[in-house]
């Protein structure tokens, strides 16, 4: 079975599968969903499996191709990522080396910057030179282009240009967070496949597996990822606890401060973290008003088992649960609007505090 080592993702591996064994793949393929959920692994596996020397329309993993391709040094598998926007050859040069070690270490890794970061213009231009050339030692050359979304519309006009009619010998390859944030005239020309998100179960075991932690630890990660195992790793090298402990914080200061102490610190959020990183505190709210209201229930199988005692004292503030069900859907849309509809993160968070702080006031009325 090729892609052995993508996870889950049935119908994925269904298409691609049928695809190579009736040597009928599109030019071009575009594989969207959240971030963390396989869409840079099954990009790698597909262009092995492509260009492996066995010709058995799957990847071997031993031979020469997959080989380079895994090393991400063969010459007919070209790689785009998104870089930070300050102009230097050098920083470029540098933030792609960090990408691809990141990558290579593990694929399911959720690469971050420490700034904004977008796919210049000159990476697709330069492809655009270098497409026609025939392959130099593989079957066919095969382009990725990671977070896609990333692109600004010139690079996106110039990608498309490429799409419309691309080389019988390449295969293009988009992976993409937010296909939303696409042109609509690039994602018309793709054969679109989604990624969903990842059963707990496998995302417990392969935590298990790969990392060697007990089964309470593994469950409780696999529990709080939402679904994707690249999450799943940020939690299990700690670098999100810091923002989890600022939304119960978030949470402490809206049921029971000042609006001006809640104005304060929605303003320490959007200075603290990035777009990305609200997003996801929005999904923290939802899952933490999820955990509020089985507590309510008189249930202690929380997501977040580690901060019993906080959400057992945020319980305290809303003494009916219609109440916490109206914090779950006010968080739960106001996270879709922000990432799908651009709506603005800072009156997002500020309504929905100020919500919560008319809400855990006794006497409030939820018709």
């Amino acid at each position: 079975m090729a892609f052995a080592e993508v996870l889950d993702q049935k119908v994925p591996k269904k298409i691609l599968c049928g695809a190579l064994r009736k040597n009928f793949l599109a030019s071009t393929y575009l594989f969207y969903g959240d971030q963390g959920t396989g869409k840079w692994a099954m990009a790698l596996e597909l262009a092995k499996a492509i260009n492996c020397e066995k010709g058995q329309r799957e990847a071997c993993d031993a031979c020469s191709s997959c080989l380079k391709i895994d090393k991400m040094i063969h010459p007919d598998v070209k790689m785009i990522f998104p870089v930070p926007s300050v102009k230097s050859k050098e920083k470029d040069s540098k933030e792609i080396e960090r990408y691809k070690k990141l990558k290579q270490e593990e694929p399911y890794t959720i690469v971050r910057f420490d700034r904004k970061v977008n796919i210049p213009v000159e990476y697709i231009r330069t492809l655009q030179r270098e497409i026609h050339l025939k392959p130099f030692e593989g079957k066919r050359k095969v382009i990725i282009i990671a977070e896609a979304e990333k692109m600004h519309n010139s690079s996106a006009n110039s990608l498309l240009k490429i799409l419309e009619e691309p080389p019988l010998d390449v295969n293009v390859i988009l992976t993409s967070n937010d296909v939303n944030k696409l042109l609509p005239t690039v994602v018309s020309r793709c054969q679109q496949i989604r990624f969903g998100k990842i059963p707990t179960s496998i995302i417990e075991e392969k935590l298990m597996e790969a990392y060697h932690i007990d089964k309470e630890k593994a469950s409780y990660y696999a529990n709080i990822c939402n679904g994707s195992y690249g999450k799943a790793l940020d939690f299990l090298r700690g670098e999100k606890e810091n923002l989890r402990r600022d939304t119960v914080d978030l949470l402490g200061v809206a049921t029971h401060g000042k609006t001006s102490q809640i104005i304060q610190m929605v303003n320490q959020m959007l200075n603290r973290w990035d777009r990305n990183s609200i997003l996801e505190m929005f999904e923290f709210l939802v899952s933490i008003s999820r955990d509020i209201y089985m507590v309510q229930e008189g249930s202690y199988r929380l997501i977040n088992s580690d901060m019993a005692s906080d959400v057992v004292k945020l319980s305290e503030k809303f003494e009916r649960q219609n109440k916490v069900e109206h914090v779950f859907r006010m968080a739960d849309q106001i996270r879709f609007d922000c990432q799908i509809r651009n709506a603005s993160q800072k009156l997002g968070l500020l309504s929905l505090c100020l919500k919560i702080k008319e809400l855990s006031n006794r006497e409030a009325i939820i018709p």
